[in-house]
């Protein structure tokens, strides 16, 4: 599996890494904090998930974002972004284990859904015919990566129970930085992709889509220019991702399918497996 690396900084804006992914058995490699590299950005691109960056346009404007919560004086509230609230609800099933090893090597099988043979309907409401792609824009699985350059902006040692302190792992108490991976899957019947949440009609595409979140703790600060920056690829038969995946310099060859995208149909059975690889040179991604 060939796995590009991008890995870049541009005015204070730092990203993560991403890696593609396999054809026939959906496999996400996870990634390590490998420092930041200068990168002018492009007049659009992704340095922000919301689209909201004052540097920058936004090149897709339906990314599913994540929501962190943030704080004011002591006490939870939802997450803004320059000013606006970016909220939405995104339900969780979250698996902890204390096995060795589990925290970076985990396999899912899966089913995609069907959706009815009607088209969809909105005129009579709590009985209409309703299709995937209007209930969720993205399910997904996930995994969170080693990155000090992410919130809450502390070390974070690779390969340690130390970057969550607490049991439970707590968000904002103490852990090391962590950017947020997640294996993608984007229903049909909303496309195109570079407009809208699907690759086609017919078929379920998928993609690895990292974001970090550049805050200190307690989200006093925020990087107004990329609070919330986004890696995006598809998920590839070779490994080789549509345009470049970086938030400085991503396009719309980025959000465009092309013909090494799987696409998959409903009712198809998966194995997702997302795990830490190792690089020739012995270290870990």
């Amino acid at each position: 599996m060939k796995s590009p690396r991008i890995a870049r900084v541009v005015r204070g804006c730092i990203s993560g890494v991403v890696v593609a992914g396999a054809l026939a058995v959906v496999t996400a490699s996870a990634a390590a904090d490998t420092g930041p590299v200068p990168l002018q950005p492009a007049p659009a691109g992704m340095l922000d998930c919301n689209g909201l960056s004052p540097i920058q346009q936004p090149v897709h404007h339906t990314a599913a974002c994540s929501d962190p919560r943030g704080f004011e004086a002591g006490r939870p509230t939802r997450f803004e972004d320059n000013g606006r609230y970016v909220g939405h609800d995104e339900p969780i099933i979250k698996f902890i284990s204390s096995r060795h090893g589990s925290g970076n090597d985990v396999t899912w099988n899966e089913q995609l859904p069907r959706d009815p043979s009607q088209l969809p309907t909105v005129s009579t409401p709590g009985k209409d015919v309703t299709h995937w792609f209007e209930l969720s824009v993205a399910p997904w699985f996930s995994m969170a990566l080693c990155n000090s350059h992410s919130y809450p902006l502390n070390p974070c040692k690779p390969m340690s129970d130390s970057n969550a302190p607490h049991h439970p792992p707590t968000f904002d108490q103490g852990g090391g930085g962590s950017s947020f991976l997640e294996v993608q899957f984007y229903a049909p019947g909303f496309a195109p992709f570079g407009d809208a949440i699907s690759c086609d009609n017919q078929h379920w595409c998928a993609s690895l889509h990292i974001n970090d979140l550049e805050c200190t703790p307690g989200f006093v600060h925020c990087n107004a220019n990329c609070i919330e920056p986004t890696n995006l690829a598809f998920i590839q038969d070779n490994g080789v991702p549509t345009g470049p995946a970086g938030p400085q310099e991503a396009n719309a060859d980025t959000f465009t399918p092309n013909s090494h995208t799987p696409m998959m149909n409903p009712g198809d059975r998966l194995r997702v497996h997302i795990f830490n690889s190792r690089l020739p040179d012995g270290r870990h991604r």
